[in-house]
């Protein structure tokens, strides 16, 4: 590993401070001159280039100059550019392993919730402390319901029908207590 200001492809701590950045607008990136994938023959071979070829070649020194100093300052973006994409990937991997196990834990952290509630004469206390919880979960399999109801001739789910998944939340309350009050459930056009 080189350093920070210097870095390797895969290092977690990048120093681009030194390189002069540049901004290219939008509607202007269709028509800048882009480099082919084959050019780096070309960029070495125009780096190597003695003062003597230069000459004989009737060049101006200062634009093979020129050149070669945008050719350095591009080496050098691109040498940030390649590690941070590693960097970036990393971090996209961790993000990804980081929401695979929190959406573990909110579904098993949801059953655990709904299941004290069936049980617990605190049943209004828990449902309402979890409820964006239950929401959050019961989400696709609402909006799952509605596509088969939709699908299966109805015009949509009656706005007073509740969703599988809430339903079961309720199945085994008393007849008489259908669930605590602070449970009001939107009418089914306000759901997401």
């Amino acid at each position: 590993m080189a350093g920070p200001t210097d870095p390797d492809v895969g290092e977690m701590h990048i120093d681009a401070r030194g390189v002069n950045l540049k901004t290219v607008a939008v509607e202007d990136r269709r028509s800048v001159l882009k480099l082919r994938d084959d050019s780096d023959a070309a960029l070495e071979r125009v780096m190597l280039l003695t003062p003597e070829e230069v000459t004989r070649a009737g060049l101006n020194p200062d634009d093979v100059d020129r050149l070669r100093s945008q050719i350095l300052e591009r080496r050098r973006v691109m040498q940030f550019l390649k590690a941070s994409e590693r960097m970036t990937d990393k971090l996209w991997q961790t993000s990804l392993a980081y929401g695979h196990t929190i959406a573990g834990l909110l579904g098993e952290i949801a059953a655990q919730g709904r299941r004290r509630a069936r049980l617990s004469p605190d049943r209004s206390d828990i449902l309402d402390a979890l409820l964006p919880l239950i929401r959050y979960q019961s989400a696709p399999a609402r909006k799952a319901h509605r596509t088969r109801t939709r699908n299966e001739g109805g015009a949509g789910v009656p706005s007073g029908e509740r969703s599988a998944m809430l339903d079961s939340l309720f199945r085994e309350l008393p007849e008489e207590e259908q669930g605590p009050a602070s449970v009001e459930l939107a009418p089914e056009s306000q759901l997401p």
